[in-house]
């Protein structure tokens, strides 16, 4: 999704008035809920904002033109009423509006009253947990259970390099002239705008990249001196094998791997250890297969909204199984252990 961005300092009066489109109220929005300095930043503004609405006597002062111009008008030589009443206001509006406006940065050349570097952040999420935000080029990006991504508070420069682990879906903003490079350890990704998912768990021994759309290329080496290894087309599935360091590329549907980002659970002929490994992301679980035999089975089924308990028992029903909850259990640090599930043959 690519957004026409402007400077916080106008996206933000445009949003508490109502006048800005729906495209750029997004853009604020999930800035304002990335982190819990952002928040306060915007609660901050607002707040200002009601404020300068309410001195009705300022009326050479637009509440609107103040929040946009507020570096400008301080420099002014005013009244020391005046001088009085912006020094309130520049303390608690001006340092925000220019963190924010280093922060959702798009490029612009503009003369600023400090220089600040981008700084890099992490966002993850728990076991069991999803979720979605955008990164600061506009690239949509989807996170599982267990992922985490790190990324630059603007993209500077000739690359735009993130570095993630678990599993990931992007939508990346198309930028030619800024490839979109993602670490993945040993292997790193290269695109300019395409639609792909990543399944980099560190304590798997593989690592999986699908390509939905576009196209990406594998490489070795540094996100500065990157080495080609091998170009991936849409519907390929790229293995690589972390332990010998080879690639392995097959054709496959996509939407078994990409659903997980609609809510959906999809088994397309899946063994019943990828069945298992699935189920203990999806669900935060440790699944136990008892008896060997069971992982000589294959499933074939899509899951939308129903619990562990329900996709449990249309197990026993398709395969001679059985199945032991084990409660979770407390803990020496008061925290919980995940839910057992034990699979036996019937």
């Amino acid at each position: 999704m690519q957004h026409d961005h402007k400077d916080i300092e106008e996206l933000l009066p445009g949003y508490f008035d109502g006048s800005i489109s729906e495209t750029d109220r997004v853009v604020i929005d999930t800035w304002k809920n990335l982190s819990h300095s952002n928040r306060e930043i915007f609660d901050q503004s607002e707040k200002v904002w009601r404020s300068l609405r309410l001195l009705s006597e300022m009326e050479r002062f637009h509440p609107k033109r103040a929040l946009q111009q507020i570096n400008r008008k301080i420099s002014q030589k005013t009244s020391q009423r005046w001088w009085y009443i912006w020094q309130r206001v520049a303390a608690i509006l001006v340092i925000p509006v220019l963190i924010t406006a280093v922060w959702l940065s798009l490029g612009k050349t503009r003369n600023s009253l400090v220089a600040v570097a981008p700084s890099w952040q992490t966002f993850s999420t728990p076991p069991g947990v999803k979720a979605k935000f955008y990164l600061p080029d506009s690239t949509a990006v989807w996170l599982n259970s267990s992922s985490s991504i790190t990324f630059p508070s603007e993209f500077s420069g000739d690359l735009r390099t993130v570095s993630a682990t678990g599993e990931i879906f992007f939508d990346v903003t198309t930028r030619p002239d800024q490839p979109f490079i993602v670490s993945l350890d040993k292997i790193h990704i290269r695109v300019l705008g395409t639609r792909f998912n990543i399944i980099n768990y560190q304590n798997e021994g593989n690592c999986e990249i699908i390509l939905q759309e576009g196209k990406i290329e594998l490489c070795s080496g540094t996100p500065d001196a990157l080495t080609s290894l091998s170009p991936i087309n849409p519907g390929e599935l790229a293995i690589f094998d972390r332990n010998n360091n080879r690639i392995n590329i097959s054709h496959v549907d996509t939407e078994k791997y990409t659903a997980w980002i609609q809510g959906k659970l999809v088994f397309k002929d899946d063994p019943m250890d990828e069945v298992v490994r699935k189920l203990n992301r999806w669900f935060n679980v440790d699944i136990e297969v008892a008896d060997p035999r069971i992982l000589e089975y294959v499933y074939t089924a899509t899951f939308q909204d129903e619990s562990l308990d329900q996709i449990l028992e249309l197990l026993t029903i398709s395969a001679p199984i059985n199945y032991q909850v084990i409660p979770r259990n407390k803990q020496i640090d008061e925290t919980f252990s995940a839910k057992r599930i034990i699979l036996r043959k019937r």
